[in-house]
């Protein structure tokens, strides 16, 4: 069963597809491919191997509807990925919602969609049902199980807990085991006290594991986080074809190609980034400030 808890992506990184290109003129040099940049935070870790394999769907359907070569370059993190898009390194990227609420304030970078995930994008520190530990703070020492792979959005939320909480709480546990499910285990067992996870994990081991699963209690969630977002550098190319590969992407969870990769990714879809998805993004940045740059 631990495969259902595999290091997926917080969203659906493979089909951050460039744009459609004007047909080139008879004896043209090909254009250049457009450059596609993910964070390695979204790969949790994953061999460079099992990197391209990941990229490979993506690259695939990007070649079907542009056209053309598309290269996928792998940022440190989003400032670097930020950095690249102004820089006219890289054309595209795609970055966790709360990432892009971090460098929205800089124009040139345009939401070209925003993914409609299947569950809320929300972390919960989960403790055993017949705890006697009322609040996050009551986790003194090494007492939090982090799985593998862990999501960003978890880690940020755990982060920033942390913060408030007094020395020595919430202190990182020993796991027998990496996934999921071993440290949702553990907890059910009454051998950690407490495990972070995303919400939708939780809701997948209670489901497949309902014994156990009843032996589990939410201590703690964070709101739901604003969904990942593919951006574009404003001059990289322009609104008409902006708005033709946005339609495009919106459209393609239709076809075969994005009905495999929205079922493999778990989105229900893409569409434009809205008044309400900006009025989240300021609620995030406001319970989540920027980090400070080393």
């Amino acid at each position: 069963m631990g495969r259902v808890y595999g290091s997926l992506l917080g969203f659906l990184l493979p089909i951050a597809v460039a744009v459609v290109p004007a047909a080139p003129l008879v004896g043209a040099a090909e254009p250049a491919p457009l450059k596609i940049g993910l964070p390695e935070s979204m790969f949790s870790g994953l061999p460079q191997a099992v990197v391209q394999r990941a990229s490979r769907p993506f690259q695939v359907m990007f070649e079907k509807q542009s056209g053309l070569k598309g290269e996928i370059a792998v940022g440190r993190d989003y400032a670097d990925l930020a950095d690249q898009l102004r820089g006219n390194k890289i054309d595209v990227a795609v970055l966790h919602g709360f990432e892009y609420a971090w460098v929205k304030q800089h124009p040139e970078l345009v939401p070209l969609v925003v993914t409609v995930p299947g569950n809320k994008i929300q972390a919960v520190l989960v403790v055993n049902a017949n705890s006697k530990v009322e609040s996050a703070a009551g986790l003194k020492g090494d007492s939090v199980a982090i799985p593998n792979g862990t999501k960003a959005h978890c880690r940020l939320y755990f982060e920033r807990l942390k913060e408030a909480l007094p020395d020595g709480t919430c202190g990182v546990a020993a796991l027998k085991g990496k996934s999921v499910e071993d440290a949702l285990d553990a907890v059910s067992d009454d051998t950690c006290p407490a495990a972070l996870v995303d919400a939708a994990a939780l809701v997948t081991y209670q489901k497949l594991k309902p014994g156990a699963g009843a032996q589990l209690k939410v201590l703690a969630q964070s709101e739901a986080f604003p969904s990942g977002v593919v951006l574009y550098r404003k001059d990289a190319f322009t609104a008409a074809t902006a708005k033709k590969v946005r339609d495009g992407l919106i459209k393609g969870v239709d076809t075969a190609e994005g009905q495999l990769l929205t079922s493999l990714w778990r989105l229900k879809g893409f569409e434009e980034a809205t008044p309400q998805y900006q009025a989240e993004l300021e609620k995030c940045l406001k319970a989540y400030p920027a980090p400070k740059q080393k």
